[in-house]
């Protein structure tokens, strides 16, 4: 079941409330932070700040490779992913292929 923007928004808002959740923020067509490094397991919360539609697509603009594909499409709209294994993950806005982030899972205790 699809949920519209605005409801995903909420549950994931207070799903994750109390949560070990790391944040970027989507804020004048930049991620921020660029880079993330987290554990396995953590759950990254991409936030857009924007007035305008972006995406979190897995992968580059010239090789999505269907990790994660979310469309943020108002201010406010939230999307997450949890990472269960150690590697990197390059993510990019479909909109603006300029614009791209990387997360960096290690391993529990290697901080």
């Amino acid at each position: 079941m699809k949920l519209p923007v605005s409801l995903l928004a909420l549950t994931l808002v207070g799903a994750l409330r109390g949560t070990d959740a790391k944040q970027v923020t989507i804020r004048t067509f930049a991620f921020a932070p660029k880079a993330l490094e987290v554990p396995v397991g953590a759950t990254v919360v991409w936030t857009n700040a924007d007035d305008i539609e972006h995406t979190v697509t897995s992968g580059a603009p010239d090789h999505a490779d269907g990790g994660f594909d979310y469309s943020l499409a108002t201010k406010g709209a939230v999307a997450s992913t949890r990472f269960d294994s150690v590697g990197t993950w390059s993510y990019y806005c479909k909109r603006h292929s300029f614009m791209r982030g990387e997360i960096r899972v290690i391993p529990k205790g290697e901080r």
